[in-house]
């Protein structure tokens, strides 16, 4: 892997899955080389949290690891059903800094609509009580996502990413409006991504993170390989030439924003 970091500022990869086994099977490899790329932190995203041991276990082994948990979209029907308090009881981990990743995807299928819509609702109100920001996964539900976000947001305030945003601009004027992040995954890079660059091009600097959603959405020049935390690089370098802004400056201002989103990281 070529090495690009070259002395920048450190960069911190804002959701990855490191439990999952194209990343486990190598996390020596792959601590080291989000090392030498200058990763300060990383995010590890527990799709299941009524499986969190190895997630969380890596969050104490490593102190370069922090951690969310949730129930993805995508997940069987009866694991969107779960109870609040089973959450709630995981949230005061010292290294849990986050709920989710939580939100609708009718992409594959619209059967599981309801199920997911009340999951979501679930996670934001568990978000709220625990004081946590919630993780935001967004797909073919754009109109659906805006309106729960806005009515829950309207009963009480809560901080919120929209992860690997690849969305219409009406999504994400409705997230920015309501002070939420956006956040760049390697599809930024994409050849057939203008639109999305387009999008970002008008996001606040202080509304972005970078994300790699490892090991999916490898960056260009490695699309179509598996990712890894390391690769981010690539996605800062790509953010800050949408954003016309110097390399180790949106390096430097995406780790800010991390730590003013996930301020229990600090």
């Amino acid at each position: 892997m070529q090495n690009i970091k070259k002395n920048k500022s450190a960069v911190i990869d804002s959701h990855c899955h490191l439990d999952f086994k194209a990343l486990m099977s190598d996390l020596p490899g792959v601590l080291s080389r989000a090392k030498s790329e200058g990763v300060l932190k990383m995010l590890t995203i527990c799709t299941n949290f009524k499986k969190p041991d190895q997630t969380i276990s890596l969050s104490e082994k490593f102190e370069e690891i922090f951690f969310a948990a949730g129930v993805h979209p995508n997940q069987p029907t009866e694991d969107l059903k779960f109870k609040s308090e089973d959450l709630l009881s995981i949230c005061d981990h010292k290294k849990m800094i986050a709920v989710g990743e939580t939100g609708l995807d009718f992409h594959y299928s619209e059967d599981s609509k309801r199920d997911q819509i009340k999951s979501l609702i679930q996670h934001i109100e568990v978000a709220k009580e625990a004081n946590l920001p919630i993780i935001i996964h967004a797909r073919n539900a754009d109109k659906e996502i805006a309106k729960i976000l806005s009515e829950q947001y309207i009963k009480s305030s809560f901080k919120c990413v929209m992860h690997c945003f690849s969305s219409s601009s009406y999504l994400a004027r409705e997230a920015l409006d309501l002070g939420f992040y956006l956040s760049m995954s390697g599809i930024i890079t994409f050849k057939n991504s203008q639109n999305l660059r387009d999008i970002f091009s008008k996001v606040p600097i202080e509304q972005v993170l970078v994300e790699t959603d490892s090991p999916y959405l490898a960056p260009t020049p490695h699309r179509g390989r598996s990712n890894e935390p390391a690769l981010v690089s690539y996605i800062a370098k790509k953010g800050a030439e949408i954003l016309n802004v110097d390399e180790d400056f949106f390096r430097a201002q995406t780790t800010k924003n991390f730590f003013s989103l996930f301020d229990k990281a600090i």
